[in-house]
């Protein structure tokens, strides 16, 4: 019997979550992301967990560097739930520009660091507020990727969202695969 209200009661928050995201409208790069975790949600089970795991390098050694222009792709479930072009630059800062209408804001920033060999670690923290201009919390994107020898990238990635008091709400995790662009 408490298996049962565990699995009712997580499937009522998870159809809440749902539908509130779903209803409400976010500024900025938020938009994107919570469009990206409605999608995401959508498309997998709401009782079971999604754990991110690293993807391992294709190429051995893994010395490629992430300094330049990628397109990316998030998967969750075997599905690309958005794609974004996206610019490390050689500073410690980058640019996501995610595949959402320019109106709501589609650029979002976000800092990297080098994590060893071929690997990099990449943060978000987007402010995050509805419709009406109230302030929602923040949602913190996270990537960590491993370059191969230099023309693709992949690894994992996790969507947090935490309300104004800074308190966790949920999180959606996924593969991120990505390809360089390059001047021909």
């Amino acid at each position: 019997m408490k298996l049962r209200n565990l699995k009712f009661a997580k499937f009522s928050l998870f159809m809440v979550l749902v539908v509130g995201l779903s209803a409400s409208a976010f500024a900025s790069c938020g938009d994107s992301l919570a469009t990206l975790a409605v999608s995401a949600m959508m498309n997998s089970n709401p009782l079971r967990s999604i754990t991110p795991a690293v993807q391992p390098n294709k190429a051995e050694g893994g010395n490629g560097n992430i300094v330049g222009l990628w397109h990316v792709q998030f998967i969750v479930n075997n599905q690309t739930i958005q794609e974004a072009y996206q610019v490390w630059n050689a500073g410690g800062t980058e640019i996501h520009n995610p595949n959402v209408d320019p109106r709501s804001g589609n650029v979002c920033l976000g800092v990297w660091k080098h994590a060893g060999k071929g690997a990099y670690k990449l943060a978000h923290r987007v402010w995050n507020y509805d419709a009406n201009g109230n302030f929602g919390g923040t949602i913190h994107l996270s990537e960590t990727v491993n370059v191969d020898s230099g023309s693709t990238h992949n690894g994992s990635f996790a969507l947090d969202f935490y309300d104004p008091a800074g308190n966790f709400q949920f999180e959606v995790a996924g593969t991120v695969t990505a390809e360089r662009i390059t001047v021909d």
